[in-house]
């Protein structure tokens, strides 16, 4: 169980559970993240995957940021295939820079059409040793 979690669960289980429970209703503390995004400008190679192993797609994307949860990428640029229709998944791999060797792999969360951002919610995280 995460550090977080435990804590969580302690609290829940005194008498400040109730001022707990109406600031998590509160919109100006329910909106803030578990975890702070880390900016950055590293290039990736993406692949998307629509339900086999082979990618439906693949393209370079720049790494805008990052936390414990999941990533944005941006500046998507498809080198072949296309965006799937139904559920898929997206892989990328940093390819310089401080985090050269980074495998992620995640579920698309949101696609922002404007600026060629995609948002991912990690799965996992792969470092080749």
């Amino acid at each position: 169980m995460s550090e977080h979690r435990q804590t969580i669960d302690t609290i829940m289980k005194t008498r400040a559970r109730a001022r707990v429970a109406a600031k998590k209703n509160d919109p100006e503390i329910s909106c803030r993240r578990e975890f702070r995004r880390e900016p950055t400008s590293q290039r990736v190679h993406f692949a998307l995957y629509a339900g086999g192993t082979e990618p439906v797609a693949r393209g370079t994307a720049l790494l805008v940021d990052y936390s414990p949860g999941g990533a944005q990428l941006g500046s998507i640029k498809f080198t072949e295939g296309f965006w799937p229709d139904g559920d898929f998944n997206i892989s990328f791999k940093v390819t310089g820079g401080e985090f050269e060797g980074l495998a992620a792999y995640g579920l698309p969360l949101r696609f922002a059409t404007s600026s060629a951002n995609l948002a991912l919610r990690f799965d996992g995280l792969y470092v080749k040793l």
